[in-house]
């Protein structure tokens, strides 16, 4: 059985970690799989690089997409949210080159593939004639545009008047976007195409959406290197690292740390109602973190760490991580962190109660709520014995549901029942 995985990128941003994560897991079981990129980082010579066709012609063509793709978008620049953290179209700047170089394959498992795959040109039957898994990172694949709706809800009928470009036109760019999906995916037949989510809320969400509500769903969990990002001492982790040790130590990570739909501010705002706050650390990692903090805690911005021996032994470091969400999927980051054995304080959204089970591994907040999110962290602090014991349950689940075999052996059940599904059915 031949796997493609199909990714824009290789190994930058958390869609990208969790779909190597599955291919080097599939290859850890002996399952014959490539990883099929637009750009790649690694050297990892089980990747395969996309290359574009370099003819004079094919470069205008690009160029003309382009600059006719961001126009549309930029249509909208006086008038979009600050908090529309992406936007992607259904179509892509690139060229047939993709279908020549892809590799053969018996399933193709698609991931986060915004500017990368050609929706139009990927969904016919010349091109595509296999088996199709596609993975969701995010909302984008039965959206408008938006890769989270912030509680739209549109994407259930139809995108159009979009509060985050600030429309309110009804036919708007996302409207016609939305319009061209449905026209691909009405064509589309239910049996070549399964969704899988790695949490349980997209999965229902995905099912619930005008444009996937027919095919069928799976809830398969991310990986984690158990291996590396594993418990360790937390006083010689803050002694290798200079952080105090008599710290209450919160730690943060996003790729942008003053995105608001991951809830930093929130968060500034919950440490600063726990009285006697002045022990507090908190520990905001990641790119963009400029960001205004006033609160009565100490806060440490750092700038992204691509070390992730130096990330585990921060997750290590901590005494709990903050996973403020208003809407996720499963952020590696509480994956990584509970890996490490340390619990998790966040709000009860998406993907995030799949893993953070109240009192067991962590302490959950409902949506929004500061003073309850507060709540959480002082009931996390308010015993260090019964914290570190959900830390030991953290890990423990991590290693009984998201180690990479495991994961690695759902996907290959999923693929070799579409296999002999596919052969059933006359077409394949």
């Amino acid at each position: 059985m031949r796997i493609v995985q199909v990714n824009t990128l290789d190994i930058q941003g958390g869609a990208a970690r969790a779909a190597y994560r599955l291919h080097r897991g599939l290859l850890s079981i002996g399952a014959d799989s490539t990883y099929f990129v637009r750009d790649k980082r690694t050297r990892d010579d089980t990747v395969r690089k996309f290359i574009p066709d370099p003819s004079p012609a094919a470069v205008a063509h690009r160029t003309a997409c382009k600059t006719e793709l961001d126009a549309a978008y930029d249509a909208y620049k006086a008038t979009r949210s600050p908090d529309i953290e992406q936007f992607s179209h259904e179509r892509v700047d690139g060229d047939e080159n993709f279908y020549i170089q892809r590799p053969r394959a018996d399933v193709i498992n698609l991931h986060w593939v915004a500017g990368f795959v050609d929706n139009r040109l990927f969904f016919t039957p010349d091109r595509t004639d296999c088996p199709v898994v596609w993975t969701l990172h995010d909302m984008n694949p039965f959206t408008g545009g938006c890769h989270f709706d912030q509680e739209c809800g549109r994407f259930r009928t139809r995108c159009g008047a979009c509060p985050l470009l600030g429309s309110t036109e009804q036919e708007d760019l996302t409207a016609r976007i939305f319009d061209t999906k449905a026209g691909i995916f009405g064509q589309w037949p239910a049996h070549r195409l399964h969704i899988v989510a790695p949490s349980n809320w997209l999965v229902s969400v995905a099912r619930s959406s005008a444009l996937f509500g027919k095919y069928d769903g799976t809830c398969i969990p991310n990986s984690i290197e158990t291996d590396l990002f594993k418990p360790a001492d937390q006083a010689a982790a803050r002694a290798s690292l200079g952080l105090p040790q008599d710290a209450r130590i919160v730690l943060f990570m996003s790729h942008q740390v003053g995105l608001a739909r991951k809830g930093f501010r929130e968060l500034v705002q919950a440490l600063a109602r726990i009285p006697d706050a002045r022990d507090i650390l908190l520990i905001g990692v990641g790119d963009k973190n400029e960001i205004t903090i006033d609160a009565p805690v100490r806060v440490a911005m750092v700038n992204y760490i691509g070390d992730d021996a130096t990330v585990a032994a921060l997750y290590s470091a901590a005494d709990v991580t903050a996973v403020p969400s208003r809407q996720d999927n499963l952020p590696n980051t509480m994956l990584e962190s509970m890996s490490c054995g340390t619990p998790v304080v966040g709000f009860d959204v998406g993907g995030i109660p799949d893993m953070v089970k109240e009192g067991e591994t962590g302490f959950l907040a409902s949506a929004g709520n500061v003073p309850a999110l507060c709540l959480a962290f002082m009931t996390a602090f308010a015993d260090r014995d019964r914290l570190k014991a959900c830390g030991v349950r953290a890990r423990a689940r991590v290693e009984q549901f998201h180690s990479p075999q495991v994961q690695a052996r759902s996907y290959v059940a999923l693929y070799e029942r579409l296999i002999e599904d596919a052969g059933r059915k006359r077409g394949f």
